[in-house]
């Protein structure tokens, strides 16, 4: 059914959604269309149908409130695109003019407000893992304890699936695992797991370059840490713990999502390695002068 004003709301410049009371769209505009990927129309489907969740009654608890004649109140939530994308946007209902039982709904786009809002949620968490981790790279002096407190924090504060932390052989053969996370983590360090120095793993090609490895899409990165104990990994970075320049071990972390690891993320866990090898640097060293 073609909506009679529909030049009239394809004018405005932001989201407008048309409805009867029984919440089937009658018309939406240009701008709502472009912005859930929709071609000339969105019509002849139940708005409820185009919400992330499908539980949502709150375009229906709003179509009631306008034919009580009340003012309903703005709220939040995720309207899907037309390939099944979750959108945030900020939806107000009003009632139509006239003697026509409709209920207009304006949309505003709220994907770079809530971008934002996440960026800014996941600096402030990098800067907590780093505090903490700084707090106990002082306080803790003994290596196992210090390291295994390490990754629980690294693996919490940024959602990894697993974190561990490789040391080097005294023969500097060998990278061999001191500390990793879950039952996984537990499981390879009680069979005494280790990786050769410049093996083809992404741990091994790390300890033997001196520099970071990260696969964005493990399926496609032939140079990983591949462990059946861990099949939902989808990306890996390794990075080499330095001391005065000497590589001494290696952290590695993995993620169940694809290009898991931003920029930021990168910097950030590189300064937060850095700080583990220098603690674990002074807690040897604390540890030789204790027994000496």
């Amino acid at each position: 059914m073609e909506f009679q004003s529909q030049h009239l709301i394809d004018s405005l410049p932001m989201g407008i959604l048309i409805t009867d009371y029984e919440g089937n769209i009658l018309a939406a505009n240009a701008t709502l269309r472009a912005m859930l990927g929709y071609g000339d129309n969105i019509t002849d489907q139940n708005v409820v149908s185009l919400s992330a969740d499908d539980a949502s009654t709150t375009e229906k608890n709003a179509i009631e409130t306008v034919k009580s004649g009340s003012a309903p109140t703005p709220y939040v939530k995720e309207l899907l695109t037309l390939d099944g994308e979750p959108r945030p946007v900020r939806l107000q209902a009003a009632p139509m003019r006239g003697d026509v039982e409709q209920a207009l709904f304006t949309v505003e786009d709220l994907s770079e407000e809530m971008k934002l809002l996440s960026d800014l949620q996941r600096r402030n968490s990098h800067l907590l893992a780093s505090s903490e981790v700084s707090r106990v790279a002082t306080q803790i002096h003994d290596t196992t304890k210090l390291i295994t407190k390490c990754v629980d924090l690294i693996r919490i504060h940024f959602g990894f699936y697993y974190a561990a932390i490789f040391l080097i052989s005294d023969d500097g053969h060998e990278a061999v695992l001191e500390a990793a996370t879950g039952d996984a983590g537990q499981k390879l360090l009680e069979q005494g797991h280790s990786l050769e120095v410049g093996s083809v793993s992404m741990v091994g090609w790390v300890t033997a370059n001196n520099a970071a490895r990260i696969a964005l899409d493990v399926g496609e990165e032939t140079v990983r840490f591949d462990n059946p104990m861990l099949p939902k990994t989808r990306s890996e970075m390794a990075l080499p713990l330095r001391v005065r320049g000497e590589v001494v071990g290696a952290l590695d972390v993995q993620s169940t999502s694809v290009n898991a690891f931003s920029e930021e993320d990168i910097q950030t866990i590189q300064m937060m390695a850095d700080q583990v090898a220098i603690a674990i640097d002074n807690a040897r060293l604390f540890s030789q002068l204790s027994s000496s």
